[in-house]
């Protein structure tokens, strides 16, 4: 190899890592460029005169500086950091309706039991019924508002799930065809095509979670949820979307051509977001809305059936719910609610029972009725009782003989000990025919022996407002889960359970965010260009290229020198 040949072939290889150098610079900005740099080696050694004489340098390969395990953790960083970022986004909207005013349910369930508490204190009153009633359209309309507004939220899901969905299918469809051309350039593939496939990839993150396996061909394989292929090789399997065959509301996500439902296999990114905060936010929260609203109407109307009206007729349901009831109750308990009495007059604020005592009685003893049972759907508040039910005290057993309607049944009450307690009647055993009356019954005091009580229907006097009071009740009663929790408890319960994740949320996205703050930085400090390092390695090459020059100068010199010496 001549002297001219080994000059030629520094001043092309200096040449091309001048190219490299000024491409890392020009590319300094470039989202995703990985720098690339020369990797030079010498060219084969001539032998000669027993002797191995060098021939020269020659770019071997131009390297590109990338970190995979950096690459893949940036992608698992982002892939959380859109997950939080999404289910924040729509948990918040959950956060904001449940605690706004106008929209809570707490406080339209104040307001109501304030106005039952108005016609409690002046049952005759037209104005406070007619108050009561409009808080009572309030209360249900302001189910009805979160029941719409629910189903906002859900048509917003599925529109982001189809969008999404059609974004990763697009950014797979890009990542398929560069690995076909990536394929087809073979080792040598060009590093901008890595580089714009490798930004694919980290795109993809954004939306959905990712697993990828680099072939030896080098194609890479991106697989999500449980190892669904959706790009292997150059052949892409998209995902589509699906209506839930259980409820028609909701999209699911399918996989490939076989429709594969896996919809609960997908996790992370923006897809993984909207599918968790659908499955721990809303579908949780609209539950419990319903269950409060069906709870609400039921032990409203059981109450209200008992009263009776201001005509003295019996009390009908004050909230419209189905009738049957749908097996999938309650399930659409917050869109169904409705007020069902239209005249104020129909409230029915007064006790279905008055008692009587006895003006004989010399005993301190006491008897009040504590609550009519009408849950029977045979039972006519305005002929609660089949007739009569008298008490008699026999103070040398401590007992009330209760006669119903000509059966007896004894009722254990010592008076020492018993003194405030509550009887139901359902529980004694009336003979000869066993026909209980649907009261329960509170006693108190010390009779006397003889002393006694009669409970008798009542005629629906004009100042009775039991019943009203009763309902106004039910307001601090924990009615629900066991006798565990009120209604303000259990929709307190969930504003805090939906605050807690929304912040959480926020939390682990503030954290997903630093953690993709710094490895981005560490995937930088390996792959970003350092315009400083460029500088320094174009005054090297410079310098480099006029020294090849000079050495094929020398050459041309030389081989005049002999050409002149003939």
């Amino acid at each position: 190899m001549s002297m001219l040949n080994i000059g030629t072939s520094a001043l092309l290889t200096t040449q091309g890592a001048l190219t490299t150098t000024s491409h890392n610079i020009s590319n300094v900005n470039t989202e995703g460029y990985s720098r690339q740099r020369v990797v030079q080696g010498t060219t084969p050694a001539n032998f000669y005169g027993g002797q191995y004489i060098g021939s020269g340098v020659q770019i071997t390969s131009i390297e590109r500086l990338f970190d995979k395990f950096l690459a893949d953790q940036l992608r698992q960083f982002t892939s959380q950091e859109q997950n939080f970022k999404t289910f924040g986004t729509f948990a918040k909207q959950v956060d904001d309706m449940l605690g706004s005013p106008q929209l809570s349910i707490a406080s339209g369930m104040e307001s109501f039991f304030n106005a039952m508490q108005e016609v409690a204190d002046d049952p005759t009153s037209i104005p406070a019924r007619q108050v009561l009633l409009t808080e009572a359209d309030s209360l249900a309309k302001r189910f009805n508002t979160l029941n719409t507004q629910f189903d906002s939220i859900n048509r917003q899901i599925n529109q982001n799930i189809e969008a999404t969905v059609q974004d990763i299918n697009t950014i797979t469809r890009g990542i398929a065809e560069l690995n076909q051309v990536i394929v087809e350039a073979g080792s040598r593939a060009p590093n901008d095509l890595l580089d714009q496939r490798d930004r694919l990839i980290n795109d993809l993150s954004k939306l959905v979670s990712v697993q990828t396996v680099e072939q030896s061909n080098g194609a890479i394989n991106i697989f999500v949820g449980n190892g669904q292929g959706l790009v292997v090789g150059s052949t892409l399997n998209e995902l589509t979307t699906a209506v839930d065959p259980t409820d028609a509301t909701r999209l699911d996500i399918a996989f490939g051509s076989s429709g594969t439902v896996v919809t609960s296999q997908i996790v992370g990114g923006a897809l993984g977001g909207l599918l968790t905060v659908r499955s721990e936010i809303i579908d949780p929260a609209r539950a419990e809305i319903d269950e409060l609203a069906a709870n609400i109407a039921e032990a409203l109307n059981q109450q209200h059936s008992t009263g009776l009206t201001l005509n003295g007729s019996a009390g009908g349901n004050l909230f419209a719910i189905p009738d049957p009831l749908p097996a999938d109750w309650p399930a659409g308990a917050a869109a169904a609610i409705a007020v069902a009495i239209a005249d104020p007059r129909d409230l029915a604020v007064a006790f279905p029972v008055a008692v009587t005592t006895n003006s004989l009685n010399s005993g301190s003893g006491g008897l009040t009725v504590a609550s009519v049972d009408g849950s029977d759907p045979a039972f006519d508040a305005s002929n609660a009782l089949a007739g009569p039910l008298s008490f008699s005290f026999n103070q040398a057993t401590n007992e009330y003989t209760v006669n119903y309607n000509g059966n007896t049944a004894t009722l254990n009450y010592n008076p020492a000990i018993d003194s405030g307690r509550s009887f139901d009647l359902s529980e004694l055993t009336f003979a000869p025919t066993d026909e209980p009356p649907p009261l329960t019954i509170t006693l108190t005091g010390v009779p006397a022996d003889g002393d006694s009580f009669v409970v008798n229907n009542s005629t629906g006097a004009a100042g009775d407002n039991r019943n009203a009071l009763a309902m106004a009740e039910l307001q601090v009663q924990k009615v629900l889960d066991g006798g565990t929790r009120s209604f303000a408890d259990a929709y307190g319960n969930l504003v805090a359970s939906v605050a807690t994740k929304t912040r959480q949320a926020g939390l682990s996205q503030v954290t997903q965010q630093g953690l993709m703050e710094q490895t981005q930085a560490r995937l930088e400090a390996v792959s970003g260009v350092n315009l400083d390092e460029e500088a320094a390695n174009l005054i090297k090459y410079q310098q480099s290229y006029q020294a090849a020059a000079q050495i094929i100068t020398v050459s041309r010199t030389i081989f005049d020198t002999l050409l002149n010496a003939f």
